[in-house]
């Protein structure tokens, strides 16, 4: 826990990248490009792969206009780092050097993407990409438990109350992922037959379908108590009776749609409390 002012990368600095496992490969988004957090990795003898921003500095950039698909990289530490280190105990200067490995990865877009890494070649590109690949399932994770059960919206101040809410709306969204496992094999299967036969009467292109989270969590909400309850051939009919509403309400799988512009989009704060008297408490 941290206090609402504090950055992503501060609190994963303060505590969490100096605990990680020696037998774990820790995965960041461009939002910890950096060589502090690289700096940690290699101190604490764990592994790492960072996206970075094409313009994350003159290494970086000259990678990019070359023709080669990865270069090992050694440069001085970044004056941000090194006083960052020194504040920490660590006494570094400009005259000591991160070395690190980077690759291009091509997106089926077209685009390209670099991935900073102290794996060896061990792991080939193909490899790093698979691996940042894995990462899209969490960010997932993160984007339905954010906005369709709107866990910044916290019922207390207090630490135990914010850890409810954080426990509560996992132990939802599991339930949720379960309940949804053979509607979402099922979705497939239609997705299949559809494209096979394709309608004359389409009017829009799509990858396919899925089951529909929003409505999904409204049907959850009708049977959580039978979930629990139920037990052996009762629980598998409740888990049926669930499927047939679930795949009663598939939503499209939009295209991904290539150069489309990043909207960002925030509150008056990053966390809101949601005040008891509002829903009539």
């Amino acid at each position: 826990m941290h206090p609402k002012q504090t950055t992503d990368l501060n609190a994963c600095l303060q505590k969490q990248v100096q605990e990680i496992p020696k037998d774990i490969i820790a995965i960041y988004d461009r939002g910890y490009g950096s060589h502090i957090v690289p700096f940690w990795h290699d101190k604490n003898g764990s592994k790492y792969v960072i996206r970075l921003k094409t313009g994350f500095s003159n290494s970086v950039k000259n990678f990019m206009q070359s023709p080669d698909d990865e270069a090992f990289i050694v440069e001085p530490l970044s004056e941000r780092t090194y006083k960052r280190l020194e504040k920490s105990g660590i006494r570094k200067s400009k005259l000591d050097t991160i070395s690190y490995r980077l690759v291009k990865i091509i997106l089926p877009t077209g685009e390209t993407e670099v991935l900073m890494t102290n794996l060896d070649k061990s792991f080939t590109i193909k490899d790093l990409a698979e691996l940042y690949r894995l990462r899209w399932a969490i960010e997932t994770c993160f984007f339905c438990l954010k906005s369709h059960q709107m866990l910044g919206i916290f019922s207390g101040y207090s630490e135990q109350a914010i850890l409810q809410d954080i426990w509560a709306n996992l132990l939802f969204y599991n339930m949720q992922s379960i309940a949804n496992l053979q509607a979402n094999l099922d979705a497939k299967q239609i997705s299949q037959k559809r494209n096979n036969n394709p309608s004359k009467n389409k009017k829009k292109e799509n990858g396919g379908y899925q089951a529909n989270r929003n409505i999904g969590a409204g049907i959850l909400r009708d049977y959580w108590f039978d979930l629990w309850e139920k037990r052996d051939k009762e629980l598998g009919k409740v888990l049926e009776e669930m499927q047939v509403y679930c795949l009663q309400s598939l939503e499209m799988i939009k295209p991904k749609k290539a150069g489309r512009k990043r909207k960002m989009i925030r509150t008056n704060d990053r966390h809101q409390t949601e005040w008891n008297y509002k829903r009539g408490f």
